[in-house]
């Protein structure tokens, strides 16, 4: 128990401590993105909601990294110091030395799946109800790329995607408030307020207007149309919207009824997500045991490319799975696949057996560091010269 309680104070720290510091980064970057929409001096409340509510995808991805990175770190302190050598001569294997980093993880991959479950996808119903309030603060309105949205039952618009200029690209919108439909197909479009309305400002397009023999087609390179702001308060999402605002329950009986991509990909990813933190710590020891003078930089940055490896993976095989490309059990079998890898390297740094690719990654980080900093300093004698 003694040793449980050192090996959890060396951790906890820097656990703590990176946590914060990720957490607090991307937290920074979302409130400037969303103090944009804060025109008014009554939308800031809804602004500080808003980030409260991305919380739980932030914990999702931020708390695995940080766990993996404060266990890399606690585990080199421990061999740089020389503690881990004596704990092995003393007979202490390194399952035994690292058991309650493995109690934490557990207990960390238990508290995610909640998260995941149950508590992000209410948090992202109540995100998007609340963008709605600040967007009609504004006047303007936000659509969900390649969904369709309905306005107050004259008004549906889609659109294919959004880039950072805030230009919509790919979108058709269907106007009802005449007994004849209008339909609008354009390559882009711009949505500008004005006083009382929203000028939609369409690009090469064309404008469909009847039906069957009474049908009118006019193509377009740019076409304006008027929209009040009273058709185009979208009403308020509801759980049974789309598979990423359902409970556990909903999106399990949506999944068994349905058997569409996107549900599947979307039950799994719940799941998957917090498994992340029980992958990371089977690499935590492997990727940690290097030449004591390499120090700690050429291990972490091993770290951190293999977290990046992993997200992008997960990210990957989801996005294949939610396109149908895929069947949902491939991305169990690509966190099979990495558990295995992880249990293989773990066994052999028990064995003292692991592969020189691992074992001398941060001597050659230390090698190239001396070797920049020798030339680095022969550049300044010589300017000095």
């Amino acid at each position: 128990m003694v040793l449980d309680r050192y090996i959890l104070r060396l951790w906890l720290g820097p656990f703590a401590g990176g946590l914060a510091v990720v957490l607090g980064v991307l937290m920074l970057a979302r409130a400037l993105k969303l103090l944009g929409e804060a025109e008014a001096a009554h939308a800031w409340l809804l602004i500080l909601q808003l980030l409260i509510l991305t919380m739980p995808f932030f914990l999702l991805v931020t708390v695995p990294m940080a766990f993996f990175l404060s266990a890399q770190n606690t585990i080199i302190n421990l061999q740089q110091n020389s503690e881990m050598d004596a704990m092995r001569a003393s007979g202490v294997s390194y399952t035994r030395m690292l058991r309650p980093l493995l109690i934490a993880a557990i207990l960390i991959w238990g508290g995610l799946t909640y998260v995941s479950m149950a508590w992000m996808p209410k948090s992202q119903l109540d995100f998007n109800n609340v963008l709605l309030k600040v967007y009609e603060m504004k006047g303007a309105i936000s659509f969900s790329p390649q969904r369709f949205t309905e306005g107050a039952g004259s008004i549906t618009v889609y659109v294919k995607g959004q880039d950072k200029q805030g230009v919509y690209h790919g979108i058709m919108l269907e106007d009802r408030r005449s007994e004849t439909p209008v339909f609008y197909v354009a390559q882009d479009a711009e949505f500008l307020p004005s006083a009382n309305s929203l000028q939609l400002r369409m690009r090469h397009g064309t404008r469909l207007e009847g039906q069957q023999a009474d049908q009118r087609m006019l193509a377009f390179d740019e076409y304006v149309v008027s929209l009040p702001l009273e058709s185009v308060r979208f009403s308020k999402q509801t759980m049974s919207d789309h598979v990423t605002l359902m409970p556990p329950a909903m999106l399990w009986q949506t999944m068994q009824n349905r058997h569409d991509a996107e549900s599947v990909a979307e039950w799994n990813r719940r799941l998957i997500l917090p498994t992340t933190v029980l992958v990371l710590f089977l690499f935590a020891l492997p990727l940690s045991l290097s030449p004591k003078r390499s120090g700690k930089a050429g291990s972490l940055i091993t770290g951190i490319a293999l977290v990046v490896a992993v997200y992008n993976v997960e990210l990957l095989f989801q996005q294949k799975v939610m396109l149908g490309t895929l069947p949902g059990w491939t991305m169990w079998a690509t966190q099979l696949a990495f558990v295995l890898l992880g249990v293989d390297l773990w066994r052999r740094a028990e064995a003292d057996r692991l592969p020189k690719l691992l074992t001398q990654s941060g001597e050659w980080f230390y090698l190239l560091h001396q070797l920049i900093m020798q030339r680095l300093s022969r550049r300044a004698g010589a300017g000095r010269d």
